[in-house]
């Protein structure tokens, strides 16, 4: 006959052990550099926390150690309520139209099936004309996806006709061989206004020198942490670059703006300072919507010290606006689930 109580145990024990991987590895692990072993240890790491709670739940039923494992887990329940509630709060505008954004259960591999999504925002720091942005993040080129793609990607946002195009890092994986793509993978298409980005982790992991060069080369000016004045229809704004926490130099908030702010951070970590700072709209990448989503569940891996809350999609932080692309590229995994890469078109407006 089961024991009941030696199940109960198990199963507390096994979810316990499983929330606490996923929350040390979202904020701490998946945002540490790259290394050979990563994936073994994190592998490894994982079948401890899961096989060994159901193990040692079994072995020891409801031992005090149950109860200080039931409530740990009520207070990861508590955490991933207010994950929700904050994500409620802080939920923007959906897309106006998106194209290619239906996920069909029987075809969960989505790896090179392009979405497309359009914001529209009015703010009243803005006094031009409408200011349309193309936003395309995480390239990763390292031999995984095809050049035709890339070029998928490019000729889409060509369409769109954006007066800037912000890149938000992450061009290439570790493979600096490949960093002499980017020039001609960027360089047909250009923003009226100009092309911009900022570096990730994975430029800087690889060789930031010679991504900056190539970019160059292919028209896309890089602000590091730096900023840039910008005018449209005879009114003035901001670009911000942010580069933290990987720049070689740490950010600091640039001289207050009279006017519209938009920044460029790979990570969307650094909103809440971006937002204290005057931003008006942040734009990142990073990660990846999670690569592997779970239909009604989303993604389980995010590497953020804030882990799932800004995993994808518009949000309001503190009254400035952040975008997060789920980018278009992989890198280690390769392949998506059931989470499309993306270009985001966003439209500001003024206010009135």
């Amino acid at each position: 006959m089961m024991n009941v109580e030696s199940v109960l145990s198990a199963l507390v024990f096994c979810a316990a052990g499983t929330g606490l991987f996923f929350y040390f590895i979202n904020r701490f692990v998946l945002t540490q550099r790259d290394y050979p072993i990563k994936a073994p240890l994190l592998l490894l790491a994982f079948a401890l926390l899961y096989g060994g709670g159901l193990w040692w739940g079994w072995r020891v039923g409801f031992a005090p150690s149950f109860w200080g494992a039931l409530v740990l887990l009520a207070v990861m329940m508590v955490s991933e309520g207010r994950r929700l509630s904050l994500r409620r709060r802080m939920a923007g505008t959906p897309p106006v139209w998106q194209e290619n954004v239906a996920e069909h259960l029987r075809k969960p591999f989505t790896t090179t099936t392009l979405a497309l999504r359009h914001y529209e925002i009015r703010l009243p720091a803005w006094r031009g004309p409408r200011l349309r942005i193309a936003h395309v993040t995480d390239f990763h080129v390292n031999g995984m996806l095809p050049d035709a793609h890339y070029r998928l990607v490019m000729e889409r946002v060509q369409q769109a006709e954006p007066d800037l195009i912000f890149y938000t890092g992450d061009f290439l994986s570790d493979e600096t061989s490949y960093a002499e793509r980017l020039p001609v993978l960027l360089g047909a298409v250009r923003g009226k206004l100009g092309s911009f980005a900022v570096l990730g982790n994975h430029d800087y992991w690889s060789d930031p020198a010679r991504v900056t060069a190539v970019l160059k080369q292919a028209g896309v000016q890089t602000l590091e942490n730096g900023f840039q004045a910008l005018e449209a229809g005879g009114a003035r704004f901001m670009l911000w670059g942010c580069e933290d926490p990987w720049g070689p130099t740490r950010w600091s908030a640039p001289p207050p703006a009279d006017g519209l702010v938009l920044a460029l951070s790979h990570t969307g970590d650094n909103i809440y300072r971006l937002a204290r700072a005057g931003a008006h709209a942040v734009f990142s990448g990073h990660y990846h919507a999670g690569q592997w989503r779970l239909p009604g569940v989303g993604p389980l891996l995010v590497p953020s010290r804030f882990g799932r809350r800004f995993d994808h999609g518009h949000f309001v932080v503190q009254g400035a606006h952040l975008f997060v692309s789920a980018g278009i590229g992989i890198t280690r995994i390769p392949f998506r689930i059931y989470c499309r890469p993306d270009v985001l078109i966003v439209d500001i407006f003024p206010a009135s």
